[in-house]
């Protein structure tokens, strides 16, 4: 469950500011040119956790942690790509990139206990 939460905001961070330049900000929705990818991925990694922590019997036969692990680490690549090049980077990339940490951690925990292997 909370796994799927940090992937929610994850989410969020995108429109938080990740760089500056003087008194502008850039958010990571507006820098980068292919985030709703980076989005509908990990919604779906996000839902797919919240589905197998609320035990939907539907996805019971599915190895949905294991997807999840999968799909989570776009966002932790998105967000590491776009901090190695930046300059002023403000705090939206550091939660951004805390939260996709986070979220690709928990769903890998969440996989190793999985009783469906």
């Amino acid at each position: 469950m909370l796994a799927a939460i940090i992937g929610g905001l994850w989410i969020g961070s995108l429109f938080l500011p990740w760089f500056g330049t003087g008194d502008a900000s850039i958010t990571g929705w507006s820098l980068i040119d292919s985030s709703w990818l980076a989005l509908v991925v990990v919604a779906v990694a996000a839902a797919l956790m919240l589905l197998d922590a609320v035990s939907i019997d539907g996805f019971r036969a599915l190895p949905v942690p294991a997807i999840a692990t999968f799909l989570a680490p776009i966002g932790l690549f998105y967000t590491a790509l776009f901090l190695i090049a930046g300059d002023d980077i403000r705090y939206g990339a550091w939660t951004a990139l805390g939260l996709s940490a986070g979220f690709v951690v928990l769903s890998a925990g969440a996989w190793t206990i999985d009783r469906r292997g």
